[in-house]
C-alpha cells in the first residue's frame, strides 16, 4: 500500500462477504502514511459489528498493539493504539534466526495474534514490545558484558523479582476486551 504518495507499506486488507449470496460486500486496505500494520486477527459478533486487532509499527513507532473498528454495513473505521498497547522499544532481534528468514535476519512475528467473540464483546490478542529490558540487561552478570545485581531474568536489581521480559525475545502478548 501507498499510503498519502509515500513509500510502499505493509497494510491490512478487509473483506465482507455475504454468505447468502456469495458476494464481496465491501473491501479496501487499512493502512497509514509512516506505519506498518502487521497479523490482523478480526472478530466480528452477531450484529455485524467488530474489531481488526494488529501489530503498528513504523518509522516513529514501536511495535505496538492496535486495532481498528469494522461494520458489516460501512466497512473499517479509524485505527488507534489498544490503551496499555503502546511498544515500549524497538525489537531487540533476538528471535531473529539467519538460517530461516535470511542475512540480515528478520525477526519472527505473528505468532500469537488472535480474536474471539464473547457476546457483544471481542477478545484481542495483539505482539507488542512491552518492556524496553535488553538481552543483555535480562541475563545481567551472568552475561558477557552484563552488570547489576540482578537475579537472571529481572531485568532490574534482585528486589525487583521476576522480570517482564521472556527470555528468547523481548516481545509480548496484549490481551484486551473491546465492545464494537
Amino acid at each position: 500500500l501507498n499510503p498519502g504518495g509515500g513509500g510502499q507499506r505493509a497494510a491490512l486488507a478487509w473483506y465482507i462477504l455475504n454468505p447468502v449470496v456469495g458476494k464481496v460486500v465491501l473491501q479496501g486496505y487499512l493502512g497509514a502514511a509512516g506505519y506498518d500494520f502487521t497479523y490482523p486477527a478480526i472478530g466480528v459478533t452477531a450484529s455485524g459489528r467488530g474489531v481488526i486487532g494488529f501489530t503498528a509499527t513504523g518509522d516513529t513507532v514501536n511495535p505496538s498493539a492496535a486495532f481498528a473498528p469494522i461494520d458489516a454495513m460501512v466497512g473499517v473505521g479509524p485505527w488507534n493504539v489498544i490503551n496499555g498497547g503502546t511498544g515500549a522499544a524497538q525489537d531487540d532481534g533476538f528471535t531473529s534466526y539467519k538460517s530461516q528468514v535470511g542475512n540480515p535476519p528478520r525477526t519472527r512475528w505473528g505468532d500469537y495474534g488472535a480474536a474471539a467473540v464473547d457476546g457483544n464483546s471481542v477478545w484481542l490478542a495483539n505482539e507488542y514490545i512491552a518492556n524496553p529490558c535488553t538481552y543483555k540487561n535480562w541475563g545481567g552478570p551472568f552475561f558477557l558484558g552484563g552488570s547489576g545485581d540482578n537475579l537472571l531474568g529481572t531485568c532490574g536489581g534482585a528486589s525487583h523479582g521476576p522480570g517482564a521480559r521472556a527470555a528468547l525475545g523481548n516481545w509480548s502478548t496484549r490481551i484486551s476486551q473491546l465492545t464494537p
